[in-house]
């Protein structure tokens, strides 16, 4: 009986001082980025997934979106200093505010704002090495249509 209130007390003291991202001990589990991991330039390759064929405006396949972002301690993305570009062209745009990554899982949902006065919505999961996988799509289909209300399959890498 003493061994089990031994061994009891000893995992309890441990998980008391648990603080990684994973649930027992650092070990298995869902995990989760830190602000430090979200925030910075992110590089994300879209693939169209509308089939047959995406309406006319539709980005290539392969073609890339550039993202800046700073997140806040909770999560929330800062909608005044973070940005997007659809290189080549070098107009920067906003990131509309609502946008946000939940650190503890590391979902991620970004509206991407467009000059026509709609947006696209970059969704899915950041990792903390630096990597994404996601969708982007048209958050309200039929309105304000950007890059021809095609949705995107996508994968990221941070970049700096």
């Amino acid at each position: 009986m003493r061994h089990i209130v031994l061994c009891l007390t000893l995992l309890a003291s441990v998980a008391g001082c648990e603080n990684s991202t994973d649930p027992f001990i650092g070990f298995g589990g869902g995990g989760g980025v830190s602000q430090a991991d979200a925030t910075g330039n992110w590089s994300f390759t879209l693939h169209p997934s509308t089939p047959p064929a995406c309406a006319s405006g539709s980005l290539a396949d392969r073609q890339l979106l550039t993202v800046h972002l700073d997140v806040l301690p909770d999560g929330t993305v800062a909608s005044a200093t973070s940005s997007w570009q659809n290189p080549p062209t070098t107009a920067v745009r906003p990131i509309s505010a609502g946008s946000f990554v939940t650190l503890s899982s590391g979902f991620t949902d970004l509206f991407l704002a467009a000059s026509t006065g709609g947006e696209m919505e970059l969704r899915g999961t950041m990792t903390s090495g630096g990597s994404f996988s996601g969708t982007v799509s048209d958050p309200n289909p039929g309105k304000f249509p950007v890059f021809g209300a095609c949705t995107y399959t996508t994968t990221g890498t941070k970049t700096g």
